[in-house]
């Protein structure tokens, strides 16, 4: 039986019917809310559903015959089924335009390919902060397992080894000289650890170059 009190349906809010597979009637709003009803959905009721990983999602359970079978549903795939266009075969992903998850409005999604997804994938804020959060963490552990190995004389010799426009020595082999990891030594070579120590530029010349003001040929 509905709930004669009903609920409140929100403007421009609209609802669409979902496949019964429970006894209960159900529909999905452009507004990302789910109601469970009889006759007609103003009489219905909110379903809230639960958060798993961030995704609001209903879960239900059907029979068929002797067995009872557990099913859920995304709240912002029935969203996305319902209300969004799929522009191509190969939009099979739904994104939230925000990165906020349980924000299932229609306005906050869109249908995506895999490349599309894993390129909106790379500006979530929690992506970069835990990404963030991984390296500083690593630079930390590079730094106490081989800090103590370097001096500052060590890491000159090595800044000018890496600077220098003619060097053959593979990195895997000057980390192996100093006894240090290949981690450790990019992490010196794009300035990260032992940002203080210079390097002269003109060290970095060859023996055998030298500079002169060209006389001119008469």
């Amino acid at each position: 039986m509905d709930n004669k009190k009903g609920f409140q349906i929100l403007e421009p809010e609209s609802f669409e019917e979902l496949e019964k597979e429970v006894k209960l009637r159900s529909a999905i709003s452009n507004f990302g809310r789910l109601v469970s009803f009889t006759d007609k959905i103003e009489y219905g009721r909110i379903i809230k559903g639960s958060i798993t990983e961030g995704y609001r999602i209903f879960r239900y359970r059907i029979r068929r015959g002797k067995k009872i079978l557990y099913r859920h549903k995304f709240f912002y795939k029935l969203v996305a089924e319902k209300f969004l266009a799929k522009p191509s075969d190969e939009q099979v992903y739904v994104l939230h335009l925000d990165h906020n998850l349980s924000n299932d409005l229609v306005g906050n999604l869109k249908w995506a390919t895999r490349q599309e997804m894993l390129e909106h994938q790379r500006t979530n804020p929690k992506v970069l902060i835990s990404r963030k959060i991984s390296t500083k963490r690593l630079l930390e552990y590079n730094k106490k397992k081989d800090g103590n190995k370097l001096t500052t004389t060590k890491v000159m010799h090595i800044k000018k080894l890496l600077a220098n426009p003619n060097r053959k020595t593979r990195m895997k082999m000057i980390a192996k000289r100093f006894g240090i990891s290949e981690m450790h030594l990019y992490c010196i070579k794009m300035d990260k650890n032992w940002r203080h120590v210079k390097i002269e530029e003109q060290s970095l010349a060859p023996k055998w170059q030298f500079w002169h003001t060209p006389q001119k040929i008469t």
